[in-house]
């Protein structure tokens, strides 16, 4: 009888949003995440991991491809030609495959990344009221794809291989009254008085960033939201004694801004998500379960999501295959209709707009922090990253040393995803490539 670990299920947990410092998993004072704790007295926990990017439509492309977002070079305006991703791999080995997400950039954006999967669960027209949950985002809570994997999962007789993506802890911020453990009224009250798309409204000077205390507390509850979907997700796999032939990878796409101060002169503060590209925004939680798993470890190194494709095709140790001697993270350019509002919002559209990337490695002074090469515009630093949450700036560097670390990869030997190339993958989108149900959907997300 072969062994069930030599190809396992597959399960990819996105915490849509969410970043490593608000995580009681690494050392935030809020008990926001009490099952991954747990969790990781039997699973890898990666101290040091990134984002590819600072929102979801690249971070996802690069989490399905294994491209970096500065190679892959995907927006909203391109397509990504089908049965370029890890799920299509799996899927012609034999795996069913299943997405269970409201994210419309991964779910019915024509960007293509559902069209990886077999089955795709998305927002319904009609669900239970139990699901209803949210005020100013219409739809099911994430405790409804939950159920809808479960659903799934009946029906397969198979290997597997799923992505669950939870936007729980995604603005609007509006967790169940069980986890909204630090939100007040006043918290509520601020996030009802703002748009959906708040960010102009503090780039702009309308609100006072110190308004954003307020919502980061519902933010937190969104976290220990998720984190109870989590336990359920796991709890269902153990209770039907999949869990050890099943490869869980738990891990945030990016994080979210409550007005932390940039790393250089003039740089905006953080503000929700997709133009800073502070810690904030790249630092997220990545825990992984291999098969069969019951030790924990702890891996203070680099981290990389673009590892993923590789970590569940095999090609590498699934314990700690997310490790990197160099991660890279890039915001991709501000373009169309997101400029416009930029320019009416601020005086400035530049300071929104700059070229911005990251490089990050081994700390070779102190194990367990790492380096990071950052530039914005036309300046740069080094500084160091002790733990989540935490910055030690340095120097200014030369903004063409980080250029320089974003040289051509070396093929891959193995000839997998991490080698596609970008031109090979990705078209333009003829015409606006979004449908009124999917631009209602990301409007509710504050993406429109």
């Amino acid at each position: 009888m072969p062994d069930p670990t030599d190809e396992p299920n597959v399960l990819l947990v996105v915490l849509d949003s969410v970043r490593a410092r608000n995580c009681s998993l690494y050392g935030y004072e809020r008990e926001t995440t009490p099952f991954l704790r747990s969790f990781a007295d039997r699973a890898t926990v990666y101290t040091q991991a990134r984002a590819p990017s600072n929102w979801s439509l690249p971070s996802h492309v690069s989490l399905f491809t294994g491209l970096e977002t500065h190679e892959h070079r995907v927006t909203v305006h391109d397509r990504l030609r089908p049965g370029n991703t890890v799920f299509d791999a799996l899927e012609d080995g034999g795996y069913e495959t299943g997405l269970f997400t409201e994210n419309g950039f991964v779910a019915a954006h024509d960007v293509g990344l559902n069209e990886a999967f077999g089955t795709v669960r998305t927002v319904p027209e009609a669900y239970d009221d139990r699901y209803d949950t949210t005020s100013s985002n219409p739809g099911p809570d994430g405790f409804y794809y939950v159920d809808a994997f479960v659903s799934w999962l009946d029906d397969r007789d198979g290997p597997w291989a799923a992505c669950v993506n939870l936007m729980d802890a995604h603005r609007p911020f509006e967790p169940r009254a069980e986890f909204d453990r630090w939100g007040d009224g006043r918290a509520r009250e601020i996030q009802h008085s703002l748009p959906v798309r708040w960010e102009w409204a503090f780039h702009g000077g309308e609100r006072s960033f110190e308004e954003l205390d307020a919502l980061e507390s519902l933010y937190d509850g969104g976290i220990r939201q998720d984190d109870a979907i989590v336990q359920e997700l796991i709890g269902t796999l153990e209770r039907r004694g999949s869990f050890s032939e099943t490869l869980v990878v738990i891990c945030g796409d990016h994080g979210d801004g409550f007005g932390e101060r940039g790393l250089l002169p003039g740089e905006p503060r953080a503000v929700s998500h997709i133009v800073p590209m502070s810690e904030s925004l790249l630092h997220v939680p990545l825990v992984v379960s291999a098969p069969g798993q019951t030790d924990p470890r702890r891996i203070d190194r680099p981290a990389a999501l673009t590892a993923f494709p590789e970590v569940a095709l095999g090609r590498v140790d699934r314990s700690c295959g997310f490790a990197a001697d160099t991660v890279y993270a890039t915001k991709q350019p501000v373009t169309g209709e997101l400029r416009e509002r930029f320019e009416r919002a601020c005086d400035r559209v530049e300071p929104y707009t700059a070229t911005s990337r990251a490089v990050y490695v081994a700390d070779p002074e102190r194990p367990g922090s790492v380096e990071k090469w950052y530039r914005w515009g036309l300046t740069a630093t080094a500084c160091r990253i002790p733990e989540a949450g935490a910055v030690e700036l340095g120097p200014a560097i030369d903004p063409g040393a980080v250029d320089t670390a974003f040289g051509p990869k070396a093929p891959d030997s193995t000839g997998g995803p991490a080698t596609l190339d970008a031109d090979e993958i990705r078209e333009p989108i003829e015409g606006d490539g979004v449908s009124e149900a999917t631009r209602e959907q990301l409007s509710a997300l504050g993406y429109y």
